[in-house]
């Protein structure tokens, strides 16, 4: 299974049927499209409004082609998007994207305060960005920085539940997608294991599946998200976990599974969660 994908709508490329095609020709048995869900402000990765109807449409349609093929699953990921930042953000994602016949979520953090012209930031858009932000926004407190993501996550962790939806966490930590090296702040610091603590406490509180996201594999950073030692720490609390490479294309459907699943071996999991109808199961894993 593969419930991280990102077709042409969003700032991926290529259509559902092709990254469907993908799915069978690398031996999957499901697969979730989850096209970034539209903003109330301008982005120029999330999938437009009036592009959503037509996504949805297009899996759906998928979905009876494919049928005894492949299992397709119809899914967004969904920015959680704090009330200080975006005050009329759950409403619009209540009205807009949750009204949509989803089947599961992957909820992500990727906007942290404001830039300097005021609108909502992304952790992730460039490393030059990443700096800016760092040095004229956060005046060089990586920690300010780094502590209010996962304060994101804890936040969106408690509101996932309402969603009524399956969930998955995305990329839980990357925030460290630019820490090349520890070159802003060292990972193994008291303080940065007990922001990613209280996050995995909400996480678990929530009953949310964490994926290991195989994208961070393809950076610089050379590592998944999230780190093996916080996967250690999902073991340690009993949170399910699922495989995704957060695809952009669909030549990359299944892109560095076998190192994924070594990891989850290594850190003591033998299973993973696997969607059915609207519920999750546990699959085994050689």
């Amino acid at each position: 299974m593969s419930y991280h994908n990102h077709p042409h709508y969003c700032d991926g490329s290529g259509t559902v049927a092709e990254y469907a095609e993908a799915a069978v020709t690398s031996g999957l048995d499901s697969l979730g499209l989850s096209c970034h869900a539209p903003v109330p402000f301008p982005s120029e990765w999330n999938m437009p409004l009036r592009s959503l109807r037509a996504y949805c449409a297009e899996v759906r349609e998928a979905q009876v082609a494919y049928q005894g093929k492949l299992r397709l699953f119809l899914g967004v990921e969904l920015d959680y998007l704090a009330p200080d930042l975006v005050p009329e953000g759950e409403a619009f994602q209540r009205e807009h994207v949750l009204t949509q016949p989803l089947d599961y979520v992957v909820a992500s953090v990727h906007f942290v305060g404001r830039d300097p012209s005021g609108a909502p930031w992304t952790i992730d858009w460039t490393e030059e960005s990443f700096a800016r932000q760092l040095e004229e926004i956060y005046r060089g407190d990586v920690q300010r920085l780094v502590r209010e993501y996962y304060r994101h996550v804890v936040a969106m962790a408690e509101v996932a539940p309402r969603w009524g939806l399956p969930v998955i966490v995305g990329h839980l930590d990357k925030i460290k997608m630019w820490n090349i090296d520890g070159r802003y702040f060292p990972e193994d610091a008291p303080w940065y294991r007990a922001s990613v603590e209280t996050a995995l406490q909400a996480i678990r509180a929530a009953g949310l599946v964490v994926e290991i996201n195989t994208a961070g594999l393809r950076t610089e950073h050379g590592e998944p998200y999230p780190a093996p030692w916080i996967l250690r720490r999902c073991r340690d609390f009993g949170i399910p976990i699922t495989v995704s490479s957060d695809a952009h294309k669909p030549e990359d459907v299944v892109a560095q599974f076998p190192e994924a699943l070594a990891i989850l071996r290594d850190v003591g999991y033998t299973e993973v969660a696997a969607l059915e109808g609207r519920r999750w199961t546990l699959r085994p894993f050689a």
